[in-house]
C-alpha cells in the first residue's frame, strides 16, 4: 500500500470507530442506559443540558459525521479522480467536528466540571481525522511526487517560472 492510500484509510478507519462510539452514547441516550464509564463522570456529562441541541443528541450529531467522512472515505477509494475535492470536503467537515469537540471539552471541563471518556475518545478520533486529511491535503495542494495532481507548485518552481519584470535590487 503507498503513503498516499495510507493516510486515507486511517481516516477512514478512524471515521468507522467513531460511528461505533457516537452510536454507543446515542443508543445509551434513547435507551436511557447507564453508560459503561470506568474513568470520570460519563452520565453527569451525558445527562446535562448541553448534551442536547432542540431535544437531539449531540451523539446523533456526531454519527452523521462520522457516517459522511466514513462515505467521503469510501467515494474516494472507488472515485480516486475526484480525491481533490473529496479531500477538501472531508477536511471541512473534520475542523469543523474538532472545533466543536474542542467547546464540548471546554464545557466538560469548566461549566459541568465532569469528564466523559468517551467524549474524549470521541474528540480524539475527530483530531486523528483532521490530523490524516490534513496530512492528505497538503499532498494534494503541494503535489508530492505520489499524488500526480498538477494543482500547485512549490515556490521555487513558481520562482523559477515567473518571468523577469525589469527590476532589480539595488
Amino acid at each position: 500500500m503507498s503513503r498516499a492510500m495510507c493516510w486515507q484509510l486511517l481516516s477512514l478507519v478512524l471515521a468507522l470507530a467513531g460511528i461505533a462510539v457516537a452510536g454507543y452514547l446515542t443508543l445509551a441516550h434513547y435507551r436511557q442506559e447507564i453508560l459503561v464509564c470506568g474513568v470520570g463522570d460519563c452520565q453527569t456529562v451525558q445527562n446535562s443540558p448541553y448534551a442536547e441541541i432542540a431535544g437531539v443528541p449531540i451523539a446523533l450529531l456526531g454519527v452523521g459525521m462520522y457516517a459522511a467522512l466514513s462515505a467521503i472515505g469510501l467515494v474516494r477509494w472507488r472515485w480516486p479522480g475526484r480525491q481533490d475535492l473529496l479531500t477538501a470536503g472531508a477536511f471541512a467537515i473534520a475542523l469543523a467536528g474538532t472545533l466543536y469537540a474542542a467547546y464540548l471539552t471546554y464545557l466538560e471541563i469548566w461549566v459541568i466540571r465532569a469528564i466523559c471518556q468517551w467524549c474524549v475518545v470521541s474528540a480524539l478520533l475527530t483530531l486523528g481525522i483532521l490530523l490524516a486529511e490534513v496530512y492528505g491535503l497538503s499532498r494534494i495542494l503541494g503535489q508530492g511526487p505520489e499524488t500526480g495532481l498538477p494543482l500547485a507548485k512549490s515556490l521555487p518552481e513558481r520562482r523559477q517560472a515567473a518571468p523577469r519584470r525589469g527590476l532589480s535590487r539595488r
